[in-house]
């Protein structure tokens, strides 16, 4: 196991190239697998998180709400 720098309460890779997660506030972060920082803070907050192999990201927020990601805007 190598440590990662970060604290999340959940996680979901899809692929090696794709990993995300949430933090106990609902940020959503996106691992860069860059040592200097390893994580991006995305727009938005969710309470479940769940990436795919195909690059694809869903999530729910605190309302029950289904979301898709489609970029950073």
């Amino acid at each position: 196991w190598k440590k990662i720098s970060g604290g999340l309460s959940g996680i979901s890779v899809g692929s090696r190239s794709n990993v995300w997660g949430i933090n106990p506030d609902g940020a959503i972060y996106r691992f860069t697998n860059d040592d200097a920082t390893p994580w991006h803070k995305v727009p938005g907050g969710l309470t479940d998180i769940s990436a795919a192999a195909d690059g694809t990201v869903w999530g729910v927020n605190a309302n029950h709400e289904i979301f898709r990601y489609i970029g950073d805007q």
